[in-house]
């Protein structure tokens, strides 16, 4: 017969079980957690709903995932390796302790859309760092619903360039996420984005621009008028005059002939903590200019470089 003692010492066992298996499992994925490890038994399900292994999910680089894109569904987002829908493994992931995830990692290539928002966002209401893919075709109403979930929010990284540029769209993050320090941006800088990161970002700290196409008033403009700004990333960018002609400036000091660039330089200096551009002869920005064939086909291997360096970012807040 099991005395009390007895029980206690069961019970311990199991718990120190529970613990090794729970940092077994933070070695593997996520699709490995919900699709294999949890459903082996009890004692393996109960491990797998460790609060430690849900602080990140990060799910880029899985080829076993399918995002489609919603304005052509007969094509996979990858190759046929995939094997489950995106919004059924959000789905999937609700189930686990996800209300504790402070990091949540989707990849560049996937479309986000409502039903996704609409999973995630009331089931991790404690993110803090995010990296979104939006898809253009989002209700604004939708946007608004899903960032007043987080209002914790400190750094994000929209990775989509397909989001229009739309006032209700940044606002809906700017008015809902003010603890919103750090941003990263995949996507030109024209007039219309330079105001609404001014307008609606004013408690921003850290923005990158990295490996995107720049127009250079709207930058001397954003500069000189966003208050709280005290690093900005601009890496590996392409200016653009306001002839709307197209050319790359490599050294340090972005120097040329025209004036806004010149301005730029002394605003930015004057201004901020820190400024980043391109060193002398960068290698990269060489690479690019070598496969250009014209101005826009610069601009769209920019956009190439983008992709395939989201994670990375001379900001350390910006990193994945």
């Amino acid at each position: 017969m099991e005395t009390p003692n007895s029980l206690g010492k069961i019970s311990g066992w199991e718990n120190m079980e529970r613990n090794i298996l729970a940092k077994i499992f933070g070695m593997l994925n996520v699709i490995d957690i919900i699709k294999g490890a949890s459903r082996v038994c009890v004692s393996w399900f109960l491990a797998s709903h460790d609060k430690a292994l849900w602080k990140t999910i990060d799910l880029s680089n899985h080829k076993s995932i399918i995002s489609r894109d919603p304005d052509n569904l007969d094509v996979l987002s990858d190759d046929e390796e995939h094997q489950y829908e995106l919004r059924n493994i959000l789905s999937e992931i609700a189930k686990f302790n996800s209300s504790v995830t402070t990091n949540l990692v989707f990849d560049y290539r996937y479309y986000i859309q409502e039903e996704e928002l609409a999973i995630i966002a009331p089931r991790m209401p404690n993110v803090q760092k995010l990296s979104l893919p939006l898809y253009r075709n989002i209700n604004d109403n939708s946007l608004m619903l899903t960032f007043s979930q987080w209002k914790n929010l400190q750094t994000l990284v929209i990775t989509q360039p397909g989001l229009p540029y739309s006032d209700a769209n940044f606002r809906a993050i700017g008015e809902n996420c003010k603890s919103l320090t750090s941003l990263k941006l995949i996507r030109p800088l024209n007039n219309d984005l330079a105001y609404q990161i001014v307008s609606y970002f004013s408690n921003l700290k850290n923005l990158s621009l990295r490996g995107t196409a720049l127009w250079s008033r709207e930058l001397l403009w954003l500069v000189t008028y966003h208050q709280n700004l005290k690093n900005l990333n601009l890496l590996h960018c392409l200016y653009i005059d306001s002839k709307g002609f197209t050319r790359v400036y490599y050294d340090n000091n972005i120097k040329s002939k025209g004036l806004d660039t010149e301005n730029i330089v002394q605003t930015a200096t004057q201004k901020l903590d820190t400024f980043i551009v391109c060193p002398n002869h960068c290698e990269t920005c060489n690479e690019l200019r070598g496969r250009m064939q014209g101005g826009w086909d610069f601009y769209y291997n920019y956009c190439s470089l983008s992709n395939e360096q989201w994670k990375t970012d001379e900001i350390k807040e910006l990193e994945f």
